[in-house]
């Protein structure tokens, strides 16, 4: 079964990460209330998913921070907003953004799934522990890359 599902991935190759990437750059370009940044993060989000889906590896490393950043400044804008005291235009905003959220699992999944075997080729000579270090260093950096922008 869990080969299975690594044949169907790479069967589909990166799109099944591109796609919902770009989907995501678009949804939070839509945004009403979003800042430059989140308009920014959504504008590098795109080319790191047209990247990917032009067959570039470097795209992957491009679309997962930045929607990880993305993430983390639209999701305050949904945690925050009161469904009674909504804009005529909220329903809109709280779809584009929760359409953001959606989108950055399939990035987040890949990336759970392949730091630790990037993490083995890159510090072969190194020790299980150390590459287990370089991992959560590295998962750290990720959460706070959802957590920070939204302070």
């Amino acid at each position: 079964m869990h080969h299975l599902a690594h044949r169907r991935a790479a069967l589909l190759g990166p799109s099944w990460v591109a796609i919902p990437a770009l989907g995501g750059a678009l949804c939070a370009l839509v945004v009403p209330g979003a800042s430059t940044t989140a308009t920014a993060g959504a504008t590098v989000l795109a080319v790191g998913a047209l990247a990917l889906l032009a067959g570039h590896t470097w795209g992957l490393l491009v679309v997962v921070p930045s929607h990880l950043t993305l993430v983390g400044r639209l999701w305050p804008m949904l945690a925050l907003s009161s469904p009674s005291q909504s804009p005529p235009g909220g329903d809109l905003e709280a779809f584009a953004i929760s359409m953001v959220l959606v989108t950055a699992l399939p990035g987040l999944v890949l990336a759970a799934t392949l730091l630790p075997r990037i993490t083995a080729l890159v510090l072969v000579d190194r020790s299980p522990r150390v590459q287990s270090l370089v991992v959560a260093a590295t998962a750290m950096l990720l959460a706070a890359a959802l957590i920070l922008p939204a302070l």
